[in-house]
């Protein structure tokens, strides 16, 4: 298979598939086809794989009474009941995170639950990761916690009170070379561009990993900043091709890239 009908397969994925079909989302939606409702997940993955995994499992979890159906016009994270702290590459604050144990205590507005999501908390500050204790210690009757992180770096206390799930990269892609020579770029970016920014990303990440295992860690740590920075502000397609050339072929430092996008 050749550069070109390697990438087009990457292309033809979709993270929210992967998630589905995933050993974490099958063990997280077999309880709760059970009527098992966990008042806290904690879900270690790229973090490409974050947004995909908080749709699914918000989208069962906020179904109304009796159905698997979410709140009428719900698209993305505008639910009444799901209530997002942080955002991508971006954990939630003290006082954010305070403020979380009342907020979940509320009766929800439509649902069965209400949801509480926490961004990026590999990165809590501990008094923040300490704050949600309390969530945990008393969990409230109707209230749910769900924690997103990329690495194991979660508070003791907190993952002993968690239902913990993985998604490790190499569990659904595998490692993939990126374009070397003018014409394979010339070629990439130009499907990239007219494609979905997921399967962009899907190429990033397989790029990342083949430069981990190649020992370039600060090339593989830089792609995975990428796909932080393309979640987080929302990029389309051709911005984060054009980032990933400027990155890998131009070899452009990763501080510039971010400085003017951060």
């Amino acid at each position: 298979m050749n550069f070109q009908e390697r990438t087009t397969a990457t292309d033809s994925l979709n993270p929210l598939e992967l998630v589905r079909a995933s050993r974490a989302w099958k063990e997280i939606s077999a309880a709760m086809e059970r009527k098992v409702a966990p008042q806290t997940v904690a879900f270690f993955a790229p973090a490409l794989f974050h947004s995909p995994f908080l749709l699914l499992y918000a989208h069962s979890l906020l179904g109304r009474e009796g159905t698997d159906s979410p709140h009428e016009g719900w698209s993305g994270e505008n639910h009444p009941d799901l209530i997002i702290a942080g955002s991508p590459g971006s954990p939630p604050g003290i006082e954010e995170c305070r403020g979380l144990p009342g907020t979940l205590s509320s009766i929800p507005v439509c649902a069965p639950f209400r949801l509480a999501v926490i961004h990026a908390a590999e990165r809590l500050s501990l008094p923040a990761a300490n704050s949600l204790l309390k969530i945990t210690e008393e969990p409230p009757p109707r209230g749910r916690l769900l924690i997103l992180l990329e690495e194991d770096l979660l508070l003791p206390t907190l993952r002993s009170r968690s239902w913990c799930l993985r998604l490790p990269l190499e569990e659904v892609i595998g490692p993939l070379p990126p374009p070397a020579t003018e014409e394979e770029w010339v070629s990439w970016l130009g499907s990239s561009s007219s494609g979905k920014v997921e399967g962009t990303l899907l190429n990033a990440a397989r790029w990342s990993r083949w430069y981990a295992l190649q020992g370039s860690f600060q090339k593989a740590w830089d792609l995975d900043s990428l796909i932080v920075l393309a979640q987080k502000t929302r990029l389309s397609a051709p911005m984060v091709a054009d980032l990933l050339f400027l990155s890998i072929r131009e070899d452009v430092p990763i501080e510039n890239i971010l400085g003017s996008l951060w």
